[in-house]
């Protein structure tokens, strides 16, 4: 996964200016307070891990390092802990070192609920990144050491963005005494450069400013909320799902067209975990309750490439049902997201050309566009005849 994703890696963004960026304080920020905490630990020598031989022993003394900045969060040594309930069809194990959690429940790796992922390296030949990059070469490590430890960080980005329903992830590498923050979306993902987390207080200031930022800057999608308890009790029964899945709600305008269009409210359960780089379209379907009209509908949200000549689907099965086109769906409701900050947004592409990146292929921006169709289909593989098949094949072709 390393070597599909080296191309999309844009860096080495300067961690000051990645933090006030994607993570900036509130307006009624004290600095001081900040300062007094990173003072007052770098005196004591908190961060000084370099004295302990084997990476497996500084889990435990940097987790007690970060947590007097960010006691919001809650930090679990995961490194002995796969996720095997979401990631068990995975032919890897999904096992950060340490995983950071919004809540004080969550224990091992859950990727359902991990915030940040920090992963470890205790040679410098597992980095995943060239420490001194020259400004016309990419900065991404070509060794298979170094595409290893980038395939293992994007793997557990992407389950975390499948798994979740994000807008984007933030991670972190630490190489001994070294670290790099990550931001990953759809389009890539953008890497700080590369700082001594003993010396500099830019790791913790990143958990400091995590730990008091919104949802929304932490990267959750605050479009869509957990359901209520008598709302996913209807939607389990109605989607024919276990008791012990997670729903979730979200709207959808009818007609983004029209202003302040009547939106239809669909419960939908929790995102199943892939395995596959997390750059692209990333199109995720599953049944849906419309709780208002007590009826199962198909919901399906996507990163759309945004172009002015790609139509966004939704109004592409708009068009088609303008034409009479037969034998396709009613699509019943769409819309582009529109996310209230503008960190909520794809933000790889945007920083491609900057300056200070070096050579990458991040290019492709994409926008999040979710619809609703009228019908739940099924499987190809479920037809009950070959004629049922020549049918289907038929009436595709038909509509084409």
């Amino acid at each position: 996964m390393g070597r599909e994703m080296k191309d999309r890696i844009v860096g080495p963004m300067a961690v000051e200016n990645f933090l006030d960026e994607f993570l900036p304080n509130p307006k009624d920020h004290d600095s001081s307070d900040f300062a007094s905490r990173f003072a007052s630990a770098s005196n004591a020598g908190v961060f000084d891990l370099l004295s302990i031989r084997k990476e497996e022993g500084t889990y435990t003394p940097f987790i007690q390092a970060m947590r007097p900045f960010a006691p919001q969060l809650s930090f679990v040594n995961s490194s002995g802990n796969a996720d095997l309930t979401n990631c068990s069809a995975f032919t890897f194990n999904v096992k950060p070192d340490v995983c950071v959690y919004a809540d004080a429940t969550s224990h091992g790796c859950d990727i359902s609920k991990v915030e940040v992922a920090i992963e470890f390296k205790w040679k410098d030949a597992n980095d995943a990144f060239i420490k001194y990059p020259e400004v016309d070469k990419s900065f991404v490590s070509q060794t298979d050491k170094g595409f290893d430890t980038l395939g293992q960080i994007t793997s557990y980005a992407s389950a975390q963005l499948s798994a979740q329903y994000r807008t984007h992830a933030f991670s972190v590498l630490i190489i001994r005494n070294r670290a790099r923050i990550i931001r990953w979306d759809r389009e890539g993902a953008i890497v700080t450069d590369a700082f001594d987390y003993n010396q500099e207080s830019h790791l913790a200031n990143f958990f400091y400013r995590l730990g008091r930022a919104s949802p929304a800057l932490r990267g959750v999608d605050t479009s869509v909320t957990p359901a209520s308890a008598e709302d996913a009790a209807l939607a389990r029964t109605a989607l024919s799902l276990a008791t012990t899945t997670r729903m979730f709600k979200v709207a959808v305008p009818q007609d983004p067209d029209v202003e302040d269009s009547d939106c239809l409210t669909l419960i939908i359960p929790q995102p199943t975990a892939k395995g596959f780089p997390p750059v692209g379209r990333w199109t995720r379907t599953c049944t849906a309750l419309d709780i208002a009209n007590n009826r199962v509908v198909m919901f399906k949200d996507s990163w759309r490439v945004t172009m002015k000549d790609v139509l966004p689907e939704g109004k592409t099965y708009k068009l088609l049902k303008s034409h009479n086109v037969r034998n396709i769906a009613e699509c019943i409701a769409f819309h582009d997201v529109i996310h209230p900050i503008s960190q909520q947004n794809t933000q790889t592409v945007k920083f491609a050309s900057a300056e200070w990146a070096c050579p990458n292929k991040a290019v492709t921006p994409h926008t999040l566009h979710r619809l609703v169709l009228n019908l739940v289909g099924e499987k190809l593989t479920d037809f009950k005849s070959s004629h049922q098949l020549v049918l289907s094949v038929r009436d595709a072709l038909l509509g084409m």
